[in-house]
């Protein structure tokens, strides 16, 4: 029998509506065209040369092999104490911690694990991109709390409007996924939506999944409000953490989550045959490094680094036509350019990387595509997590931006 070369057809795509990122897709833009990138969400600040110095010791020292799946242990005591020491949280470093390959693989673990085909996921909108496919892969069905489209959103509503998410609530609802400080828009949480949002979710069995990755990063002399420290959301809570956001590393890809027993042996049993293992000498490494008082000097000095580089980017363009609330947290500042320019947020993230030289990310990519929420989207995100050359080299871009639209209106308004 002679074999053919015919090639199998796929059966219908799980997820048919996902294409590339919008990060990739703006950066692989920003390289083919040599622009400015400030779009996807990665520092060019090198980590602490005592951390490097610690994986490379590490290494060095024979820590080569798997780490336990559960994640090195003097790491998941590390986070341990974190939680005590800061948001008065306690969990157990053997039975309620577990490091994955960046929070992403946790998070992705932990939805897997808890949502059933038919059960309703309320997410904030917009959201980080993640969620939703998560969702989708598990049998889920998504459910938007979307927050006001005004960069002067309500000082009350922080990253989450509880109001919208308690109308969406049904006997179906299984898992409410928050995020602070918020991807993309910078929220924080507040204690009053923390509050509210537990009184909502009181007697039900709705579980929590708070992606905190930006953790310590908050401004202006805010605290940084974690779910964890909430008495009556912490039993049916998963916090989520990031090493590669606090500590300039994002391509070690070393995150946590952080949550009750019975919660926890669930998303071990998917973190087990999905990632089971990661980076045993950055594990330890880190772990080294975070007891040492250079890494609390670090941390200390987190939050205040980029808000001054938040402030450094705002002042340069505070003359321009550009609308803003400085973030609150995290390293991503929103601009609303709708006094500029009528067009969808794609078209002129596209256009300024091509034509301007400036590669941002558009923030309708974050909310339900084809929805008006997303249509009417006038507002791009910029990553300020850079050097201040970098920076200064953004606020040239956006104020000759917005000149060329001012010198231009009359064409660009036929």
């Amino acid at each position: 029998m002679t074999p053919t070369s015919i090639r199998p057809s796929l059966p219908p795509s799980k997820l048919p509506h996902v294409g590339t990122t919008i990060f990739s897709t703006m950066s692989a833009l920003a390289n083919e065209h040599g622009a400015l990138n400030v779009a996807q969400g990665f520092p060019d600040l090198d980590p602490p040369l005592t951390l490097r110095d610690a994986v490379k010791k590490a290494i060095d020292d024979g820590v080569n092999q798997y780490s336990p799946m559960t994640g090195d242990p003097k790491l998941r005591l590390w986070i341990s104490e974190m939680y005590k020491g800061e948001h008065g949280a306690i969990y157990d470093i053997d039975n309620e911690i577990t490091i994955g390959a960046g929070a992403s693989s946790v998070i992705f673990a932990s939805i897997q694990a808890l949502v059933h085909k038919g059960d309703e996921v309320i997410i904030v909108d917009p959201a980080y991109d993640l969620y939703a496919p998560a969702v989708h892969l598990a049998g889920g069905v998504i459910k938007r709390a979307t927050l006001p489209l005004s960069p002067n959103k309500g000082e009350e509503e922080g990253a989450i409007d509880v109001s919208k998410i308690d109308e969406l609530i049904s006997d179906k609802t299984r898992l409410v996924i928050i995020n602070a400080p918020h991807n993309p828009t910078g929220a924080c949480f507040t204690r009053k939506s923390l509050d509210e949002l537990s009184i909502i979710l009181s007697g039900t069995n709705i579980f929590l999944l708070s992606d905190e990755v930006y953790g310590p990063i908050v401004h202006d002399g805010r605290p940084f409000l974690s779910a964890a420290s909430h008495r009556e959301l912490h039993s049916r809570t998963m916090v989520f953490g990031s090493f590669g956001k606090l500590l300039h590393a994002t391509g070690w890809k070393i995150g946590w989550v952080a949550a009750p027993r019975f919660i926890t042996k669930e998303i071990r049993k998917v973190h087990q045959y999905d990632v089971f293992s990661t980076g045993a000498p950055i594990q330890r490494g880190i772990a080294n490094y975070l007891f040492t008082d250079q890494a609390k000097q670090h941390l200390s000095e987190l939050g205040p680094i980029y808000e001054a580089k938040r402030d450094r980017l705002l002042a340069g363009i505070k003359d321009t036509d550009f609308i803003f609330t400085p973030a609150e947290g995290g390293y991503f500042q929103i601009i609303d350019y709708s006094i500029l320019d009528k067009r969808s947020d794609i078209e002129v993230s596209r256009e300024w990387t091509i034509k301007h030289g400036l590669a941002t990310i558009p923030l309708s990519p974050f909310r339900d595509s084809g929805k008006s929420s997303a249509l009417i989207e006038r507002r791009v995100r910029i990553c300020f997590a850079k050097d201040d050359n970098t920076i200064d080299e953004t606020i040239l871009k956006l104020c000759a931006i917005d000149a060329y639209y001012k010198s231009n209106r009359p064409l660009l308004d036929v």
